[in-house]
C-alpha cells in the first residue's frame, strides 16, 4: 500500500473518477490536501512499478489529458524521482 498524491488545477473531479474506477491498482480517495491537491491510498500487487509514474501515465491518456498540467507524487517526495 502506498499514498499518491495528486495536484491538478482542472479536472479533479475527473481525475478522481478515473482513478476509483480502477481495479488494479485500486486507488482509494483519502482527502483533500490542499484544494489542488488530492491523496489516494493504492493497493498494488507492484507489477505496475513506479505508481507515481503510472498514475500520471493513467491520466495523460484521456482525451484531455495531454494538455492538463499536474504532479503525482508518493507520499513523502518533494519532487519526482525524489526520495521518499
Amino acid at each position: 500500500m502506498a499514498l499518491v498524491n495528486v495536484s491538478s488545477a482542472l479536472k479533479k473531479d475527473e481525475i478522481k473518477e478515473l482513478l476509483l474506477a480502477q481495479e488494479s491498482p485500486k486507488y482509494t480517495f483519502v482527502k483533500m490536501k490542499t484544494p489542488i491537491e488530492m491523496q489516494f491510498e493504492v493497493e498494488d500487487d507492484g507489477s505496475h512499478g513506479d505508481l507515481a509514474s503510472y498514475t500520471k501515465s493513467l491520466v495523460k491518456k484521456q482525451p484531455w489529458g495531454a494538455v492538463l498540467m499536474l504532479r503525482v507524487l508518493i507520499e513523502g517526495q518533494a519532487f519526482t524521482g525524489g526520495k521518499m
